[in-house]
């Protein structure tokens, strides 16, 4: 893969040519945008004193401020289609590593952010409807915000899924400034060694990826393609993991459950279904965050068991932790396309054994 260097950064996209550079100018988009403004800076002071009704009401006000399918990141398909119209692709039979091991078309990611004590009791029986479907996800648990016990950390383990660790203890001042973050870091590296974890995630999905090279992890999913919603909006406009830095970032690119549930009164999967075929068109990781704490009510429940129940009978999902799509990630990134003489090719490195190869032109002519 060709190596980008984007705010310092050694940067490694699934796709190089004009596929990349489309990728690279989105991400630096996202890096240059993410920053706290005054009014973020505000707002998280005052944020404790501030009542869930009215911060609701506020992102229901962004909410008409957005296109009907403002979950799909439509400038980047955009440029995304119009790279592939001028590209070298459309009449060269160039070979790549599929985004993806063993034949899948797209990867499927479960990720739970557990925001408080009654999220962290609801656990249990959210990872058992996940069991009954052969799906297993991450727990990223708060380390310094409430009590967290080992037991139930170990049974996750031993039932397969995995674990991580969502940021310092979700006060939202985490990125305010590079001192606070900087004092906070040694104790969020503790808890990863502590509970063996190998991913974080930032609270809110506030992100510095330049800041958080000092995070001792395989992995980080503090980014995503699109999502309006947030308080540092933007968006990194791709669907796949790519390496910056140090880690491998894994954005999430199904809206959260807290949009779809609570702020947008959704009633069916209608839009995680909607914005899983565009992913999968693409040949994507389908990434999605859920809350524990939000998944509580038997509507909400119902609403997320219908994009389970989907997602364990498509057959085309590689269904992994994120953990397992960042190693194969890293094994991708380090494998290369061979011509051989007789004019075949061959994957070389640790990929070989798992890779699959394609064309750029079959890739997204036909997925």
């Amino acid at each position: 893969m060709e190596t980008r260097t984007i705010n310092g950064l050694k940067v490694r996209f699934a796709f190089n040519g004009v596929l990349g550079d489309v990728l690279a100018h989105h991400l630096t988009l996202d890096m240059a945008g993410a920053k706290p403004s005054n009014k973020y800076r505000v707002y998280y002071y005052l944020r404790p004193w501030i009542p869930i009704t009215l911060r609701q009401k506020l992102q229901r006000k962004i909410r008409r401020d957005c296109p009907p399918r403002w979950y799909v990141n439509s400038t980047f398909m955009e440029d995304w289609t119009q790279a592939l119209r001028n590209g070298q692709y459309r009449s060269e039979g160039l070979d790549t590593i599929h985004p993806w091991p063993d034949g899948h078309r797209f990867a499927v990611a479960l990720s739970h952010d557990v925001e408080t004590e009654d999220g962290v009791r609801l656990v249990p029986a959210l990872a058992e409807v996940e069991n009954r479907l052969g799906l297993r996800s991450v727990w990223n648990f708060i380390p310094y915000k409430y009590k967290v016990d080992s037991g139930l950390l170990n049974e996750l383990v031993a039932q397969g899924h995995e674990i991580g660790v969502h940021g310092y203890n979700h006060d939202g001042k985490l990125f305010l400034n590079e001192r606070i973050f900087e004092r906070r870091v040694p104790k969020i590296n503790e808890a990863l060694r502590a509970w063996k974890a190998v991913g974080f995630r930032a609270p809110m999905v506030h992100r510095n990826l330049v800041w958080q090279q000092s995070i001792d992890v395989l992995y980080d999913a503090s980014c995503f393609d699109i999502d309006p919603f947030q308080a540092m909006p933007g968006g990194v406009g791709g669907v796949w993991p790519f390496l910056v830095g140090d880690f491998i970032e894994l954005p999430y690119t199904l809206p959260q459950d807290h949009t779809l549930m609570v702020v947008l009164n959704e009633s069916t999967a209608r839009i995680w279904l909607d914005k899983l075929q565009v992913v999968k068109d693409l040949c994507g990781m389908s990434m999605v965050i859920t809350h524990p704490d939000y998944l509580n009510t038997p509507k909400r429940l119902k609403i997320y068991q219908e994009l389970l129940e989907h997602l364990a009978n498509d057959d085309e999902g590689w269904k992994a932790t994120p953990a397992e799509i960042a190693s194969w990630w890293s094994k991708r990134d380090k494998s290369y396309v061979e011509r051989l003489p007789d004019g075949s090719s061959a994957i070389r490195g640790p990929a070989a054994d798992r890779g699959q190869l394609c064309s750029l032109k079959q890739l997204f002519n036909v997925c």
